[in-house]
């Protein structure tokens, strides 16, 4: 008999209800996590609804995963777009389900940087140079964009997924394959690191 029972009925009700809560908590994730193993498992099996849900629900993520790497909407999408549309071909050698989330954001960051760096290469066969002359128009806004663009690879991807797409930790966890605390550690290492990059160009006062 745990030390509840002896503070009378109401006390007791009160315990069994907080530790049923815990309970209750942790059940519905494991009932999720077991749902969405199940939804990988049949569309592996070539169930065209399975994936259709699964691409519905991290499609967001997928295509903030995206953004990080390309910085332009578009691109990311499209990066998205064909992340599922290779991911679909190739999901019966992925061995482990439950890494199905990491897995996909691999793919897209992968077929990301392959657009990128077609479209670097693209940029440069045209020599387009204008840009260069648009420094004095900056507003706060592209400080923070450009603070952004300075973050590497991981510390970029964690601050779209957060403030691009407003993802809860658990979700981003589940994308890049971390913990929820180490979500928390990472947005706060990125959002130092931007404050000293905004006050360096002049943005010290901006709010992250």
């Amino acid at each position: 008999m745990g030390r509840c029972a002896y503070f009378g009925s109401r006390r007791r009700l009160y315990c069994e209800s907080f530790r049923q809560g815990l309970v209750l908590e942790t059940d519905r994730q494991q009932v999720a996590d077991d749902l969405e193993i199940e939804l990988v498992e049949a569309a592996a099996s070539g169930d065209l609804d399975s994936f259709g849900k699964l691409a519905r629900q991290y499609y967001p993520a997928i295509t903030a995963v995206g953004y990080s790497v390309v910085g332009d909407h578009a691109m990311a999408e499209d990066a998205a777009q064909e992340c599922f549309a290779r991911a679909i071909v190739s999901l019966r050698s992925l061995r482990n389900k439950e890494r199905f989330a990491p897995w996909l954001a691999a793919i897209c960051r992968n077929v990301a940087k392959d657009m990128l760096r077609q479209k670097i290469r693209r940029a440069k066969l045209e020599a387009n140079t204008s840009t260069a002359n648009n420094e004095s128009g900056r507003d706060s806004v592209e400080a923070v964009l450009k603070a952004i663009g300075k973050l590497g690879a991981a510390d970029k991807e964690v601050v779209m997924l957060r403030y691009y797409q407003n993802l809860p930790y658990e979700r981003i966890a589940a994308v890049m394959g971390i913990s929820p605390a180490a979500v928390n550690g990472r947005l706060t290492r990125a959002k130092r690191k931007m404050a000293k990059y905004l006050k360096a160009d002049g943005f010290g006062k901006e709010r992250l």
